[in-house]
């Protein structure tokens, strides 16, 4: 019988992955086509190389676990030993690496614009979500001792001289990546006209020479200057945050962020400033004649760009900020992680006879009162008391459904996500009730609920709710000594160094909220693809998140948290609700004193809820703690 059941188990593995996923993903592509009004993106040759060389690499990849791991290319069913050779050895994950290209070639070679734009890159998200959520933490624990350094991996942060293959792996990532975010940029906005501001005067524009040569000369021996790993790594980290914030920019916000290209007549493309901008600092660890000779050719290519971009000021603008977000990433997240643990011992209580009064309350109550303000205003006037409906039921069901999976003698009031994304439902049946359309309210709560959250993971963090496991690393951990906090008086970590989970969350919200707030203010984007995408994209970042949580009271289903099998579940829910066609809603957004006073009266209530309990009290949702 265990054989039978194991032989059925691993069949039952192959099929969801090999052939459901599959016609899955491209089902959604076909019926999700209508609704993606993007430009498609078709060729027979490039999508045919794709797709022979993707498929070619999971072959390769499923044969070397099977021939030298002895073992399935399945996490349920994973080899018995670390392997080394074959694609193993050229870069991690080859099979991920394969089964993307694959995809997106096959989308190419038949010009979906749904399987280019929506599926692909949400496919590729969950792959990146599987390795960090499950897989490469499953490798530390079952191979401890392990290891490989692969041909095309980041050069390590050390000191001594970059050998030959960490310059070319350098120069390959960053390469590839500013061509691919090029070369979507550029389908995508090509020919957007800037906000403001026009080409620098100083010296004639180049016109339809080969000007970017330059740019692109300077990119490509800069990885052969550079004289220490540490700081070619901090070159290839840089340049792929920088790259993603201006991709990220340019194709939200065009007008803003897509001015660094050349006219369109132009023959290549040209390398963004802030590239430059990091290569000039990463030079003033070499010898200062090198560092002050690239300094002045750097110099010379900048204002040759600026007199031949769109608009100079834009060009310039965009390109100092993201260096110094891209360039200074580990001061930053140094900032937010001190910071974040100064919030997390930062309890403070009030008692007023039988009423205690929780500082962590604050924090939620104003993220409730941003979020339902902001909702009133995109929604408009007329549902103004709907969204206060619809506030209530969604933390009640928070509650019930936390209640439920937590509650015990020491948790007697705890709330859960998940219990709120069901409460959805019941609060848009209670606003159709009330007569008004509940798709509205969901697409609304859609946009705001990422910034209600990111706030709320602040509450998070004192209450020490949704914290991380241990980890011995001190540039990511952070430390709690407060007797209050769930940390130590449930979990006993009192003083270890733990993941800032709430932190991961509140960044991984952060970049939702602004994503989904812009495709709201886009006319043309249905309400069902925002809810959809905000469950996917929430769901994606949650099952990382999970990962790394260390509750005791969070049960563990087939070496999965159950958080993260119910992001699953959310995500698939996601995934269904972008198939709805719905008719475009008219609504009239615009500020009002109604929507104030909701929020007010929303806020209060969520700060009553999470922040205010009765400390003598043994009934149930009597305390917080």
């Amino acid at each position: 019988m265990k054989n039978i059941n194991l032989v059925l188990g691993k069949f039952l593995y192959g099929f969801v992955f090999l052939i459901l996923i599959p016609a899955g993903l491209w089902l959604w592509a076909k019926y999700t086509e209508q609704i993606i009004q993007l430009p498609i993106i078709e060729s027979k040759i490039a999508g045919g190389i794709m797709i022979v060389t993707g498929g070619f690499l999971m072959l390769w990849a499923m044969f070397a676990l099977m021939y030298y791991g002895k073992g399935l290319p399945m996490n349920a069913y994973p080899p018995q030993v670390f392997v080394t050779n074959g694609p193993f050895r050229l870069f991690r994950h080859p099979i991920y690496w394969g089964f993307g290209l694959l995809m997106t070639g096959c989308f190419i070679f038949t010009g979906s614009q749904s399987g280019f734009w929506l599926v692909s890159p949400l496919a590729v998200l969950g792959m990146v979500a599987l390795v960090l959520g499950h897989e490469s933490i499953d490798l530390r624990k079952r191979f401890p001792d392990q290891s490989i350094r692969t041909i095309l991996d980041y050069p390590e942060s050390k000191t001594d001289s970059p050998d030959l293959r960490d310059r070319l792996a350098s120069l390959f990532w960053v390469g590839s990546y500013y061509v691919l975010s090029n070369l979507i940029i550029e389908e995508l906005h090509g020919n957007v006209p800037p906000l403001f501001g026009e080409p620098l005067r100083i010296i004639p524009a180049l016109g339809n020479s080969y000007y970017p040569f330059f740019s692109i000369i300077l990119l490509l021996i800069t990885p052969f200057i550079l004289i220490r790993k540490d700081t070619l790594r901090e070159w290839e980290v840089s340049g792929f945050i920088g790259l993603s914030l201006i991709c990220f920019i340019a194709i939200l916000y065009p007008s803003i962020g897509a001015q660094y290209f050349p006219p369109q007549d132009s023959a290549i493309f040209t390398v963004p400033l802030f590239l430059m901008f990091v290569a000039v600092k990463a030079m003033f660890h070499q010898s200062k004649p090198v560092a002050i000779i690239y300094t002045i050719v750097a110099f010379i290519v900048v204002i040759i760009q600026l007199a031949n971009s769109r608009s100079a000021a834009l060009n310039l603008a965009d390109s100092i900020l993201i260096f110094l977000l891209s360039s200074n990433y580990q001061r930053i997240w140094i900032f937010l992680k001190n910071t974040s643990e100064k919030i997390a011992n930062s309890w403070k209580e009030w008692v007023f006879g039988k009423v205690r009064v929780i500082n962590h309350g604050f924090y939620v109550g104003f993220g409730a009162f941003f979020g339902i303000l902001l909702a009133g205003i995109l929604a408009g006037k007329a549902y103004s008391w709907a969204l206060l409906v619809f506030t209530i039921l969604v933390t009640v069901f928070a509650a019930l459904w936390a209640q439920i999976i937590e509650g015990s003698a020491k948790l007697k009031r705890p709330f859960g996500y998940y219990g709120g994304v069901v409460g959805i439902l019941f609060g848009c049946l209670a606003v159709c009730a009330m007569g008004l359309n509940g798709w509205v309210i969901v697409g609304v709560g859609s946009v705001v609920m990422p910034w209600i959250q990111a706030i709320g993971r602040l509450r998070c963090l004192v209450n020490g709710c949704c914290h991380g496991r241990q980890t011995n690393n001190p540039m990511l951990g952070i430390r709690y000594f407060h007797s209050r906090s769930r940390v130590c008086n449930i979990s006993g970590l009192k003083g270890e160094l733990i993941h800032p989970t709430q932190l991961y969350s509140i960044l991984w919200l952060l970049f939702v909220g602004v994503f989904l707030l812009t495709l709201w203010n886009k006319s043309n984007v249905p309400i069902s693809l925002i809810f959809g995408l905000y469950l996917i994209l929430t769901s994606i970042g949650r099952f990382v998140e999970e990962a790394y949580r260390g509750e005791v009271q969070t049960p563990t289903i087939k070496g999965l948290h159950l958080y993260q099998w119910t992001a699953i579940v959310s995500c698939i829910v996601g995934i269904l609700m972008t198939l709805i066609q719905i008719e475009p809603v008219v609504i009239r957004p615009g500020f009002s004193w109604e929507s104030v006073w909701g929020a007010a009266i929303s806020g209060f209530f969520i700060f009553f809820a999470m922040g205010v309990d009765f400390p003598n009290s043994n009934v149930r949702f009597s305390r917080l703690v």
